[in-house]
């Protein structure tokens, strides 16, 4: 026990020291939803007789030794992001940071080489609202995404040591996007503007969408034990995508009234012409495609000894697929208004690892890390949608209770520093333009599950 306790400790720091250098962005996407596997790091494609594993890799359902077992799992997804200008060091951080976070997964053994399961997870979730003192609100005020995937499984060994899976399901795509606009408030809102119908002053109001859609969604995967110590598995799970029932409207907030340069009270008397403006103003929503990439994981198990597993993954994320919907636009007297976010996603590959001992009868650590891909370059990060690469610690533990596992995983990641000349931006009578000042984007990131599973 105090060699497992040294080695326990020796890899923990050796985790924490590679994890505290540069770190990146957080992802788009979830490493798991279940609290092993958020104490994992969503390692675990070639973890068998494991039913979360199970999750990711539908063909380690052979492997499980009970006849029947389930799990659940409920937790919470925090972000934040600070954007600081330069110019004056003024930290402004985002709101709108939590969500909670639901898992659930089955399994049933037909026979020894046919077994069928079920999953719930949310593999993508991204939510965060800039403040309202921030002129990044011109490219982008607040986003919600949300995944919710529901798969049926089946597995079939061929051979003991030889296993192949699918799943098949429906994802519930939620998307959620808002922005603030501005226009000329005209002499006479009826006609466009001209010499004799000067502007005389700018109303800044906020536009929103949101929709959902229903897609399908499959996995596939396979799994071959090498040895009683070694085994080599992979995984493909397809990208998500569909066709947003997308509406538009104007945001809650209270319209501001600025004079022509964008920064000055406006001038008195123009109430009526203001009212006017706002009752013509009418909002459509962005493009409705959205796409969700494709994620393809090969992992290698080993079995250390009795007490201590370890695995680590390597995967790709078709991130040159990614679509989100563009921002709602604004219809106006003066005509159509619109912003957009800097896009051009990109490919890339990320690896996990995970360390799993078994601490006497009842308890089992487990610990994690991860480095995904990048989805964007530098030069377009964004405290919004996060595109840089992201890195991860994760820690939890299993205790055996009430005939049964109780669970609990918890995952930090914090951001890489990134200076942008993208996002500083200002608005007055001739319209928006960027102003090319530095903008220092930072932020953190922290997520837990618990949950229980038992089996039947």
């Amino acid at each position: 026990m105090a060699r497992l306790n040294r080695w326990l400790g020796t890899g923990l720091a050796g985790l924490v020291a590679g994890l505290s250098g540069p770190l990146a962005a957080q992802s788009l996407w979830l490493p798991a939803s279940d609290p092993v596997g958020i104490a994992r790091s969503g390692t675990g494609v070639a973890y068998g007789q494991s039913l979360e594993a199970s999750s990711l890799n539908p063909a380690l359902l052979v492997t499980l030794r009970d006849t029947s077992s389930g799990f659940v799992g409920l937790g919470m997804d925090l972000a934040s992001a600070q954007t600081t200008l330069q110019s004056n060091l003024r930290g402004l951080f985002t709101s709108d940071r939590n969500r909670t976070l639901v898992s659930l997964g089955g399994a049933w053994k037909s026979s020894d080489r046919l077994s069928f399961g079920i999953k719930l997870d949310e593999p993508f979730l991204r939510h965060g609202e800039v403040s309202r003192e921030s002129t990044i609100r011109f490219l982008g005020r607040s986003i919600d995404l949300k995944a919710e995937r529901l798969e049926f499984q089946a597995a079939w060994a061929f051979q003991p040591n030889f296993s192949i899976g699918a799943g098949l399901g429906m994802a519930r795509l939620s998307y959620a996007s808002s922005v603030n606009l501005r226009t000329q408030v005209l002499t006479n809102s009826a006609l466009p503007p001209s010499v004799t119908n000067a502007s005389l002053a700018l109303v800044e109001v906020g536009a929103q969408q949101e929709g959902t859609a229903t897609v399908p969604a499959f996995s596939l995967g396979f799994r071959w034990a090498i040895n009683p110590r070694w085994t080599v598995a992979g995984a493909y799970q397809a990208a998500l995508q569909g066709n947003l029932s997308l509406s538009a409207s104007q945001r809650a907030d209270q319209p501001v009234f600025l004079g022509n340069d964008g920064f000055s009270s406006p001038p008195n008397m123009i109430e009526v012409a203001e009212a006017a403006t706002l009752a013509r103003l009418q909002f459509e929503p962005g493009s409705r495609r959205m796409v969700l990439p494709g994620k393809t994981r090969i992992g290698v198990r080993h079995r250390f000894n009795q007490f201590v597993t370890w695995e680590l993954d390597v995967y790709h994320v078709a991130g040159s697929s990614l679509e989100l919907p563009s921002s709602p636009t604004m219809n106006t007297p003066s005509g159509m208004v619109g912003t957009q976010l800097p896009g051009g996603y990109r490919s890339g590959f990320g690896a996990s690892a995970m360390g799993e001992a078994l601490l006497g009868r009842l308890w089992t650590l487990r610990v994690g890390a991860s480095l995904d891909p990048a989805l964007q370059a530098d030069s377009n990060v964004n405290p919004l949608i996060s595109g840089p690469r992201t890195a991860a610690f994760s820690i939890g533990a299993g205790y055996r209770i009430w005939g049964g596992e109780l669970n609990a995983g918890y995952q930090f990641r914090q951001n890489l520093d990134i200076d942008s000349v993208t996002l500083e931006g200002a608005w007055d009578s001739a319209g928006y333009r960027t102003v090319g000042t530095k903008t220092r984007v930072e932020g953190m990131g922290h997520l837990w599950s618990i949950g229980f599973k038992r089996s039947f």
